[in-house]
């Protein structure tokens, strides 16, 4: 038997991608490890589920385990049933000639620096700007205003939810835009109005919350430029130049980018080092050992173990979004770089018109080497002295490209909830890593030990929550390189939480 619901709300709107996306699916291309998820007419698509998913997820946040399953229903009790809020498939627009990106992953082994042991795979990605429907509906029992759906949608359109996977590592941030609210009333007087109009439409701006308390977080916002070349090296190689940069795509151009999961990583190798050197912990030799270290699987996030039935899993309170350049490019401009013949005589004077024509404006006169210059590096044979055999090749290195900050959030609420007494030593192993990336300790991208790879921090402006044991640090907008403008009583508290962890750790250890 059917249950019994009074009125019902309907809401359509867009989501569209602040970020790239991953929604993963069976099948797919066979040679990516992570494919995307695909509906029964051969279409990208974003299934309810996972929408569901990370909007119930936010929900949990505010509500309590009893008020989140009168929502979204608990399989487990049959007085509750299905949920109350239905979110249909979602199927993806591609738009302005946007293709699949394929980004490639790995893991850096602590002790060697290169890449660990099957700790390589590749994941395809919906590219930044797609867009697509959210479709959601409520029955409800009563005839209540469900001021929970309206917070939840102003979270939407403010960019607080991230769908999909890698959500930490600069992927899945999406924002609405809300089309039509309907309310149907299924009773006698208004049964005809809803099956001719389809209800009563209300404007988004009257159902809006006057007040929206958004998580709890601290957002950073780092301006740098390039002391050398900065770049992550693309998967394919080209013709001319054997390696290029990654690029992405942004809206029907394409940038060079810096992923989140790139920055991410070595801001996590340096808080592991700082941890095990302040707590003389030695270093394991499997890799999911090595990256396993109390404060940095809190900050950073800890991988799953599928052997165990207890859940060991954690995801990162810190996330980095990706970082782009700010030259826009033609696809069809770059796809002519990377597809650019070599010249005869082994110069790049064809190249570089090409190259021109992807970077610079119409009628420019500057010369485009003086943004990207070819390199030619080269192993010497140790018998020999000469150059070894097949060990020629060349690098398209940025050496005059700026870039967009790099924005770090940290989800203080999820920091709380792995336990309070890590969150202000989290917080300042944070500010102890972005101090040593500061004062160029920590490299950047493709090339770190061969003379790229090294920033200048220019600014760092935050914005945070206010914090107990913190009293003042949401006053404070901008961070000295040294963290030395700090007012006295965040400084005090921050040492004081940081030295206590680490006598507890070494105890431990």
């Amino acid at each position: 038997m059917a249950r019994k619901i009074q009125s019902r709300w309907k809401i359509n709107g867009t989501l569209t991608a602040e970020t790239p996306i991953h929604v993963g699916g069976m099948g797919g291309d066979a040679d990516t490890d992570l494919a995307l998820a695909i509906n029964g007419q051969g279409n990208y698509y974003i299934p309810g589920t996972s929408l569901a998913g990370a909007l119930r997820g936010w929900m949990g946040r505010s509500l309590n385990d009893e008020q989140l399953k009168d929502l979204w229903g608990d399989h487990e009790n049959d007085k509750r049933g299905a949920s109350f809020i239905i979110v249909d498939d979602a199927q993806v627009t591609l738009s302005h000639g946007m293709t699949i990106e394929i980004r490639e992953g790995v893991g850096i082994d602590r002790h060697t620096g290169a890449a660990a042991d099957k700790i390589k795979y590749s994941r395809a990605i919906l590219p930044k700007g797609v867009t697509f429907p959210l479709n959601i509906t409520l029955d409800c029992q009563t005839d209540q205003n469900p001021n929970e759906l309206w917070k939840l949608l102003f979270a939407l359109e403010e960019g607080d939810i991230r769908i999909g996977a890698a959500k930490t590592r600069g992927l899945g941030q999406v924002k609405l835009k809300i089309s039509t609210i309907h309310e149907q009333k299924f009773n006698a007087t208004d049964i005809f109005d809803v099956l001719l109009k389809g209800g009563k439409r209300h404007p988004w701006e009257e159902l809006k919350p006057q007040q929206y308390n958004p998580p709890a977080k601290l957002t950073l916002n780092i301006a740098w430029k390039p002391k050398d070349p900065v770049m992550v090296k693309a998967e394919g190689d080209g013709i001319a130049v054997d390696i290029l940069p990654l690029i992405s795509q942004v809206t029907g151009k394409v940038h060079f980018v810096i992923p989140g999961s790139s920055l991410k990583g070595v801001l996590r190798a340096q808080a592991e080092r700082i941890v095990r050197t302040v707590c003389q912990q030695s270093m394991p030799d499997r890799f999911l050992e090595q990256v396993k270290l109390n404060l940095v699987n809190e900050l950073f996030g800890a991988a799953e173990k599928s052997n165990t039935k207890q859940s060991q899993g954690k995801i990162g309170a810190l996330s980095v979004d990706d970082c782009y350049a700010t030259i826009p490019m033609t696809p069809a401009n770059w796809s002519a770089v990377e597809n650019a013949a070599k010249s005869n005589n082994e110069e790049f004077k064809n190249f570089q018109t090409t190259l021109k024509k992807a970077v610079l404006p119409e009628n420019s006169t500057e010369n485009p080497f003086r943004i990207l210059q070819p390199a030619m590096h080269v192993a010497v044979d140790r018998w020999t002295g000469g150059a070894a055999d097949g060990m020629l090749y060349s690098v398209l290195e940025p050496i005059g490209v700026t870039w967009n900050p790099i924005n770090i959030h940290l989800d203080l609420e999820r920091l709380k909830n792995y336990g309070k007494d890590n969150l202000l030593p989290a917080i300042a192993l944070l500010f102890l890593v972005l101090r040593d990336f500061a004062n160029r300790k920590i490299p950047i991208g493709y090339g770190t030990n061969r003379g790229m790879g090294t920033v200048e921090v220019t600014e760092m402006c935050m914005n945070c929550s206010p914090i107990d044991g913190l009293e003042g640090i949401e006053t404070e907008t901008t961070i000295a390189l040294d963290l030395s403008n700090f007012n006295e009583q965040v400084l005090s508290g921050l040492t004081t939480a940081w030295q206590t962890w680490i006598g507890q750790n070494q105890e431990a250890a």
